[in-house]
C-alpha cells in the first residue's frame, strides 16, 4: 500500500494506541510544502483546524500549478484532517522566507505533551531554493542551514518535549545539519533524525566529529532508484521500495507501505553508479570549482529570465537556454541539461 492507503487504515488510531513511526515522519515532512503564512496567525493551531482553513482557501488546481510537493501535500491534508491519530496534532512557529536569495520553511507539529516534530521544507518552485541545493557542494553552511539550525534552538526547550526532526529532499539535509550544529545541551533532546531522500554531507562534515555524535540517531531513507538522496557523501541508505520508476520516486507518496513500515529491498545499478561518479566528481573538484561551474549555470538561468522551475516548462525558455550553452564547458553544459530534465515533467 501507499502513503494513502496508510492514512486510509490507521487514521483512527491514535498515537497513544500506536506510538509515532516512521510513516508519521514521511506524512509530517510533507506537510510543511504547503504555505501557511495567511493561516497560521494564532499561537494555538490544529491540523484539523489548520486544514480546514487552507482547503477553504486554496483550491486543488492552485497547488498543482505549483508543482507535484504541493499537490501530495494538499491531497495529505485533506486527507487527514478529520482523522483520530492527526487532527489534534498542534501546529506552530511557522516560518516560510522565500526571496531571490534565498528559500526556507520548517514548522512544528506537537503530537502530544511528551513529543514534537520539527519538519524542513524542501526546495519548491523558487531558483534561488534550486541554487542552493547545488551550493551544498561547495558551501557549509548554507543560508538555509543557518535558519534551520537557530530555529531548532529556538524551538527546542530544555524542559520540554522530546523531538524528531526530519524533512524531505533539502529539508532532509536541514534536519540532518542543524541535529550536528544544535546547542549541546539542546542535542540530547533530540529523539531521532529523518532525511528523506535528502542529499548528504560533504567530506569535511561527513568526517567530523558532530556528524559521529548524532549518527545513531539518524535515519536516511531513499527510494531504489535515488537520484536526489545520492548527492555528496551519504550512508547508512535504508532503500525503499517505490511504484515510480524514474525520478518521481524521489516523492514519498510513491513509496510501499507494508503495515506501518516502509517495504525495503536494496538500490538499483544506476543508483548505485551515481552515487559513485559523484563521489568522484567530488574528488576531483575543489570547492572553488564547483562554485565556478555552478555560477555559470544560474548566470544563464538569470540571462534568460528563469526566476521559477515553472519558467521551465516553457518552450521558448529552453531554446533560450540552449542558445547559451554554445559557449561554455561540457560539465556545465551537462549540469544545466540534467535540471532541465528533473524539472521538465
Amino acid at each position: 500500500m501507499t502513503l494513502i492507503d496508510y492514512i486510509k487504515k490507521y487514521g483512527d488510531i491514535s498515537f497513544k494506541e500506536q506510538e509515532f513511526n516512521e510513516i508519521d515522519n514521511i506524512i509530517f515532512s510533507i506537510i510543511v510544502y504547503l504555505n501557511f503564512s495567511e493561516i497560521l496567525k494564532e499561537d494555538i493551531n490544529t491540523i484539523e483546524k489548520v486544514g480546514k482553513q487552507f482547503i477553504e482557501k486554496y483550491s486543488y488546481s492552485e497547488m498543482k500549478e505549483l508543482g507535484l510537493p504541493q499537490k501530495d501535500a494538499y491531497n495529505c491534508l485533506k486527507m487527514i484532517i478529520g482523522t483520530e491519530r492527526y487532527k489534534n496534532v498542534e501546529i506552530s512557529n511557522y516560518i516560510y522566507i522565500g526571496t531571490d536569495k534565498e528559500q526556507f520553511s520548517a514548522v512544528t507539529f506537537k503530537i502530544n505533551k511528551r513529543l514534537s516534530y520539527i519538519s524542513f521544507e524542501g526546495t519548491d518552485n523558487l531558483m534561488s531554493g534550486w541554487k542552493e541545493d547545488f551550493q551544498l557542494s561547495y558551501m557549509y553552511p548554507t543560508l538555509s542551514q543557518i535558519h534551520a539550525l537557530n530555529y531548532v534552538n529556538k524551538t527546542i526547550r530544555l524542559f520540554g518535549p522530546r523531538i524528531i526532526i526530519g524533512g524531505h529532499s533539502k529539508g532532509g539535509n536541514l534536519a540532518l545539519t542543524s541535529s550536528m550544529e544544535v546547542n549541546i545541551f539542546k542535542k540530547f533532546k533530540i529523539k531521532h533524525i529523518y532525511n528523506n531522500d535528502g542529499p548528504g554531507l560533504r567530506k569535511k562534515e561527513y568526517i567530523s566529529k558532530k556528524y559521529r555524535k548524532i549518527r545513531k540517531k539518524y535515519t536516511h531513507i531513499v527510494p531504489y532508484n535515488s537520484v536526489i538522496g545520492m548527492l555528496l557523501r551519504t550512508e547508512k541508505h535504508k532503500v525503499v521500495k517505490s511504484n515510480r520508476k524514474t525520478i518521481l520516486s524521489h516523492y514519498p507518496i510513491s513509496w510501499i507501505i507494508n503495515d506501518n513500515h516502509l517495504e525495503e529491498t536494496s538500490l538499483n545499478i544506476k543508483s548505485v553508479e551515481l552515487e559513485k561518479s559523484i563521489i568522484e566528481w567530488l574528488n576531483n573538484h575543489s570547492d572553488y570549482e564547483r562554485q565556478y561551474m555552478i555560477d555559470n549555470v544560474f548566470n544563464i538561468f538569470e540571462t534568460c529570465n528563469i526566476k521559477g522551475t515553472r519558467d521551465l516548462k516553457k518552450i521558448k525558455n529552453i531554446i533560450k537556454i540552449i542558445k547559451e550553452l554554445k559557449n561554455i564547458d561540457n560539465q556545465t553544459k551537462d549540469l544545466v541539461i540534467s535540471f532541465i530534465n528533473y524539472n521538465f515533467f
